[in-house]
């Protein structure tokens, strides 16, 4: 990974001159509960959980799977039927690459709604699972009841300030870096990250970073390369659902958690119904380092949602 894309990282998502905790014993994710059923949505794969009235729909972030919501999917499912989507590439599922990786997951996602015939679901999402959350929102906001995003926002934070043209040249840089890394290279990469941007618990640092090199680079690449690229803000004013950001927020940082807030804030002003939450002692992985503010937060939120 380049020096470029891992200084973004480290910006965009946590603000934070962190630093590096020592290596710990590795600790172990919570299990997923036994899914219902399981089945593939064009390029999307999907496992079924619970059997509840109203659906919840979630999509993991860049080269994640469903793990990493496997708190939350073990809390909502005894209420709520739980869709858990997984990206084309990431997780172990094989990558075929396309023009429109975005275009290509709308287009899957609404026909899978017409298919399981899902009403007005809320969708989950964090990281690029969050932006692409906000991207489906835009679009029909009359097919969901609300949407939810976990430190994913309408454009990645490191390249606000860009014009679309530099914006794309990052994506590109991007790209470059990531797509020919061996899993020795991405492992390493996903360690450094993890112990300085992904979670504040040192125990889950291999964890998590050996979970996420189980993704293929060139998804990463090509994925990351789209988020980056992406500027949603312009389309804000469609997003009429209401709409939850669930920003992290830890210490030590180089911006207070007000800054930091009022940062999120700004990034979101198109929005008519717009809702930042700071989840306190977590990094990008709140889900993981936090999960029961996280699931109150999300909780309260699915109640006033109407």
């Amino acid at each position: 990974m380049n020096r470029h894309f891992r200084a973004l990282c480290a910006a965009a998502l946590c603000f934070s001159t962190l630093f590096c905790a020592a290596r710990a014993s590795a600790a172990t994710l919570p299990p997923l509960p036994h899914a219902t059923r399981s089945f593939d949505a064009g390029s999307l794969h999907v496992d079924v959980y619970g059997g509840g009235a109203q659906a919840l729909i979630f999509i993991p972030g860049l080269s994640s799977g469903p793990w990493s919501w496997a708190e939350q999917i073990a809390h909502f499912s005894p209420s709520y039927t739980i869709y858990a989507l997984t990206l084309p590439g990431f997780d172990g599922r094989t990558f075929a690459a396309s023009p429109d990786l975005f275009g290509s997951f709308s287009g899957d996602f609404w026909s899978m709604l017409d298919a399981q015939h899902i009403s007005h679901p809320v969708v989950i999402g964090h990281s690029l699972g969050g932006t692409l959350a906000i991207d489906l929102a835009e679009q029909h906001p009359d097919r969901l009841r609300a949407a939810i995003a976990l430190d994913g926002l309408p454009v990645f934070p490191g390249v606000a300030q860009l014009t679309d043209a530099e914006r794309a040249a990052a994506a590109t840089r991007m790209t470059a870096a990531i797509s020919g890394e061996s899993h020795a290279q991405l492992l390493a990469y996903e360690i450094g990250f993890m112990k300085t941007v992904g979670t504040i618990d040192p125990s889950m640092v291999q964890t998590l970073a050996e979970k996420c090199a189980n993704s293929d680079p060139k998804a990463i690449a090509a994925w990351g390369a789209a988020d980056i690229g992406t500027d949603l803000r312009p389309q804000l004013k469609n997003a009429t659902v209401p709409l939850l950001e669930l920003m992290p927020y830890a210490k030590p940082s180089m911006y207070s958690q007000s800054q930091t807030l009022a940062f999120y804030q700004m990034l979101l002003a198109g929005a008519p119904d717009a809702k930042v939450v700071p989840i306190e002692g977590a990094r990008h992985f709140a889900m993981i380092d936090q999960p029961t503010a996280v699931d109150a937060a999300i909780m309260q939120f699915l109640e006033s949602a109407h």
